[in-house]
This record gives structure tokens, C-alpha cells and sequence, in this order.
């Protein structure tokens, strides 16, 4: 059956449920027709409730089915080489727990991805940040692979002493350690996390065809960027996707799974991964 075909029966047979379930729901709460309830109606269950709970269980049913179809897709995709696409992972921290920065670390570490750069840019260059660039070290430094740099500016704030010509030194510094690092660390003066993120789209610039963001204390999932690169190589009218987050867990880290939406705006913290332009 033509691809075209299907995805019109889809959206098709999706609208028709959909009615019919607001229909449902509709008529039922109109006529307010109760199964069972106590004698002064406190408590009651009636055809609304029971519409409604159908609702979520077939909603649920639908979810676990396209989970398990898209984990075990994850399994088994392998990219060709002509498909093959350069991504940078960019990680912005602010004053970050240590023991959840060490595990977002690992986690990126362990990304099932060719030739994956992971880039963190700390928000701060005080004394006090200087540790998460030491956890930093522990974890990606020691390798020729590694490079960091700590910058007394920011693209749109000076620093303290600094010139037209070392502020333009520092931008220059800032590009050439992210584009030669596989991991590399930049620590620059507070600005917000826009301004994190804005350092390392522009020391990025088009030097990657991929960019993935997520926050510092985010443990990420193995095939994570694999599977949000596959809905983007599969579409070229998606300009960009978030992960599916799961909540915080006994440790209070949020989990970067490998179930891919366009949007979930629910999400508290969220990995996303999009086209460079």
C-alpha cells in the first residue's frame, strides 16, 4: 500500500475515534446516566466516567505499542555512510550538583553515536564553578581529545579588564577549542543559560549538520541521538525534536529515554536535537 495512502487512512480513522469519542462524552455527560452510585451521590460512576477511562486505556495501549515498536527499530537501525551525520551534544550547566553532572557526563560519555562532540558550556567563571570544570577533567579530559577553556567574557558582556582585541582573542580562543575538541569545557562570565546556549551554537557555527541540547543534570539514553537523527533524516520538513523525559527517579535525575515525539511540552527538563542552518 502506497505511503500516502496509509498515512490518509491514519489521520482518517484517527478523526472519525476522535469524534466519536467527543460524541461519547458529549451524550454521556448530557444525559448524566449513572452505573452505580451511594445512596446521597457522593460517590458515583457513570457512562461519562466509563467513556472516559476507555479513552485513556485505548490512548495507553496505542503508546506501549508505538513504544515498543520504535525501541525495537532503535535495535536494529544501523545508518549507512552516505547517511552518516556530524552532532554536537551541548550541555549547558549553572551551579550544578556534582553528583548529577558526573552522571550527565557519563551518559554522554556512553552515547551510541560515530564521532559524537560534546560540548559544556558552564554558566560562571568564579572560583566557586571551578569545580564542575574539575568534574569535567574526571570524567572526558585527559585525552588529546579534551580541551577546555576559561573566558573572562561572554559574546555579549566584556569582562572585567578586558580590551576590544582580548575580548576578540577570547571569541577566537572559544571556536577553535570547541571545533578541535571532541569534548571540550568552556567557562565563561554569567549571562543565563540563553547565553550558554548561544556560546556554543556560535563557536559551532556550521561545522556540525546537528545540534543536541539538554541541561547538566539529565542522564541521557545510549541511543538517544540516533533515534531523534532518524525522525529528522526521515523528514525533511522536521526542522527539529525533543526526547521523551521521564520523571525524576528515586535519585531525582531525569531520564533522556530513546522514544522520540515532536513536541512534549509537559517536560520539565528536555533533550532536543535539530538542524544547523
Amino acid at each position: 500500500m502506497p505511503v500516502q495512502l496509509t498515512t490518509a487512512l491514519r489521520v482518517v480513522g484517527t478523526s472519525l475515534f476522535a469524534l466519536a469519542v467527543l460524541g461519547g462524552i458529549l451524550a454521556a455527560y448530557v444525559t448524566g446516566y449513572q452505573f452505580i452510585h451511594t445512596e446521597k451521590h457522593y460517590l458515583s460512576f457513570g457512562l461519562y466516567g466509563a467513556i472516559l477511562g476507555l479513552h485513556l486505556l485505548i490512548q495507553s495501549l496505542f503508546a506501549f505499542l508505538e513504544h515498543r515498536r520504535m525501541r525495537r527499530a532503535g535495535r536494529t537501525l544501523k545508518l549507512p555512510s552516505p547517511l552518516r551525520r556530524s552532532v554536537a551534544l551541548c550541555i549547558a550547566a549553572y551551579q550544578e550538583d556534582p553528583d548529577y553532572l558526573r552522571k550527565c557526563l557519563r551518559s554522554a560519555q556512553r552515547i551510541a553515536f560515530p564521532d559524537l562532540k560534546v560540548v559544556l558550556v558552564v554558566d560562571g567563571n568564579r572560583q566557586e564553578d571551578a569545580y564542575m570544570l574539575d568534574i569535567f577533567h574526571e570524567v572526558l579530559g585527559g585525552t588529546e581529545q579534551a580541551g577546555f577553556f576559561v573566558w573572562r567574557s561572554n559574546f555579549h558582556e566584556a569582562g572585567e579588564g578586558e580590551t576590544e582585541a582580548s575580548l576578540q582573542e577570547g571569541m577566537d580562543r572559544v571556536r577553535d577549542v570547541v571545533r578541535a575538541s571532541t569534548f571540550s569545557c568552556i567557562m565563561q562570565k554569567w549571562g543565563g543559560k540563553r547565553e550558554v546556549m548561544y556560546t556554543a551554537f556560535k563557536a559551532l557555527g556550521d561545522s556540525v549538520d546537528y545540534i543536541q541540547v539538554c541541561d547538566s543534570d539529565t542522564v541521557l539514553d545510549p541511543a538517544c541521538t540516533i533515534e531523534m537523527l532518524r525522525v529528522l533524516e526521515e523528514d525533511p520538513q522536521v526542522g527539529g525534536v525533543g526526547g521523551d523525559v521521564q520523571s525524576p527517579g528515586e535519585e531525582g535525575m531525569a531520564v533522556e529515554d530513546d522514544q522520540v515525539s515532536v513536541a512534549e511540552a509537559w517536560s520539565f527538563h528536555q533533550c532536543n536535537i535539530s538542524r544547523e542552518q
